[in-house]
């Protein structure tokens, strides 16, 4: 990815696709808030050709039942093998790849807590039925966010597990996509990508101006930036994906306008 687009149109998008195939369980997600069209479907394929081949994707309807999210008993097979025979949810048959969360805004909040916990544990931890199974599950999630005010947006608990929030509601213009050979290099150089002390300073300076409280969502920026320099080929984050985290993982969260900074060159009042 020797050219890469200008900021803004559909770059970002594409660049947060090209994010989250690289390293989905690291960033946890991408909160795509667009309603069903061309434009969801573009950048839902994209990120299908950018991910493995064997990754699987799941979709995740908003009322599901607890037993097809996370797992349970399989009554036929029970029956049939005359001993518990435990049946794997959508988040484990997504181990190692992707789930779309349909409808995120409508998604229930304790539904949306069940997510939160497998992300933060990588695996699904079963418990009833007789059964006590831990069945790893590591995977990124997509929250289709289909709201249309500020108001209809999916639960708290998972946004802020997704490091990464994009609007398509504005994007029209073109940009070349990320191609998946790039993808697949940029996974491989990530774990000898280094962050320099300036940048490290950088991203902590415009955590605090946009008033972003969240350890979590300032640790998604700097992993943001890594993967970022990966994807254009570089073994050290720069200036260039400082600015990219910002825009896809801080920018969206600010609750506050950076204040100017005040001159220091002339004297103080009397």
């Amino acid at each position: 990815m020797t050219d890469r687009p200008a900021p803004g149109g559909w770059s970002d998008p594409t660049l947060a696709a090209a994010l989250l195939a690289v390293d989905p369980v690291g960033l946890g997600g991408v909160a795509l808030r667009a309603g069903p069209g061309p434009g969801r479907d573009r950048w839902l394929a994209l990120l299908r050709t950018l991910l493995p081949a064997d990754a699987p994707m799941r979709r995740v309807p908003a009322q599901i039942a607890d037993g097809r999210l996370l797992g349970g008993l399989d009554l036929a097979a029970t029956l049939r093998s005359g001993r518990r025979v435990a049946e794997r949810g959508i988040l484990v048959e997504a181990d190692g790849g992707v789930v779309l969360l349909a409808m995120a805004e409508r998604l229930p909040s304790a539904t949306a807590g069940r997510i939160a916990a497998v992300l933060d544990q990588g695996q699904v931890v079963l418990e009833r039925d007789g059964l006590a199974l831990r069945l790893p599950t590591r995977l990124g999630v997509v929250a289709l966010d289909e709201g249309v005010g500020d108001d209809e947006r999916p639960p708290a608990a998972l946004l802020e597990r997704l490091a990464i929030h994009v609007d398509l509601a504005s994007v029209a213009a073109e940009s070349p996509p990320p191609q998946p050979s790039a993808v697949a290099k940029a996974r491989l150089l990530l774990p000898e990508v280094a962050t320099p002390d300036a940048e490290i300073e950088a991203l902590c300076a415009v955590t605090v101006a946009f008033g972003v409280g969240s350890l979590r969502v300032a640790d998604f920026a700097l992993r943001a930036a890594r993967i970022a320099a990966a994807l254009a080929g570089r073994d050290r984050v720069g200036p260039d994906e400082v600015a990219a985290a910002v825009r896809l993982v801080l920018a969206p969260r600010a609750t506050m306008v950076p204040s100017a900074e005040p001159e220091t060159d002339s004297p103080p009042s009397p």
